[in-house]
């Protein structure tokens, strides 16, 4: 059974329960999953994830909000919806509000529902984050569409060829991409760690007065990852930026 202390507690529907865990594993933290039919087994906790699913409709989110009803002594109540959009946050938002009395924090990313854990201190940073060739867990084509990028502007940021982007991102020939990719890899730690997830995209376009009115993004097409992490170092060590 869950301890307030240890672990996140889970919720989701039986059938997307096991999505729900294997998605959530990602954070490193301890965490137990339930399924929302079983309202009766589930345990108090300090935090509670309400998983929902591509096709969640009235009956799962009513039957979210019976299961949070019955809990009474959580700090923090997060609803992840990887599959919705903001319309659909409003509305459950709205019903959280009318029924229990309370507010939810809204994550549509893994990166955001990480942001909102360290936020609260209920998350440690667990060090830098690393490429094994051999794993799934770093996906290059979706870190270039995280940033908005074509193949061309990654290829040039990363300074290699088009073509050996397109090799990588085919899982072909990886050799070399831990070593090519190390800054960006740093740079998207201290992105995930500084830039709140929802606002990423505009923060990449916005022109800013540490890097001389220059916005992120143009920084990163031209290759000058350093000077974006150097400026995150700074930051970390409190200096002013």
């Amino acid at each position: 059974m869950a301890t307030a202390s240890q672990e996140l507690v889970v919720l989701a529907e039986k059938s997307v329960l096991p999505e729900a865990e294997g998605v959530l594993s990602k954070l490193g933290a301890p965490l137990q999953g339930f399924p929302l039919e079983a309202a009766t087994k589930i345990p108090q906790s300090r935090i509670f994830i309400c998983y929902f699913s591509a096709d969640a409709a009235e009956p799962e989110m009513q039957s979210a909000l019976q299961v949070l009803k019955s809990q009474k002594q959580y700090e923090m109540l997060v609803f992840y919806a990887p599959h919705h959009s903001s319309n659909f946050a409003f509305e459950l938002g709205m019903k959280v509000g009318h029924e229990l009395g309370t507010t939810a924090s809204w994550a549509f990313d893994l990166r955001h529902v990480k942001q909102l854990l360290r936020s609260r201190n209920l998350l440690v940073h667990h060090g830098h984050l690393e490429i094994d060739e051999d794993s799934t867990d770093f996906d290059i084509a979706d870190v270039r569409k995280r940033l908005g990028l074509t193949q061309e502007q990654m290829a040039s940021s990363l300074n290699v060829t088009t073509r050996t982007l397109q090799n990588w991102e085919k899982n072909v020939g990886t050799s070399q991409m831990k070593r090519k990719t190390r800054d960006l890899c740093e740079l998207l730690e201290a992105m995930d760690d500084y830039v709140v997830a929802s606002e990423e995209k505009s923060w990449l376009e916005t022109p800013l007065p540490a890097l001389r009115n220059g916005k992120p993004i143009d920084l990163i097409r031209e290759g000058k990852l350093r000077d974006l992490i150097v400026e995150f170092h700074r930051m970390r060590e409190g200096q002013p930026v």
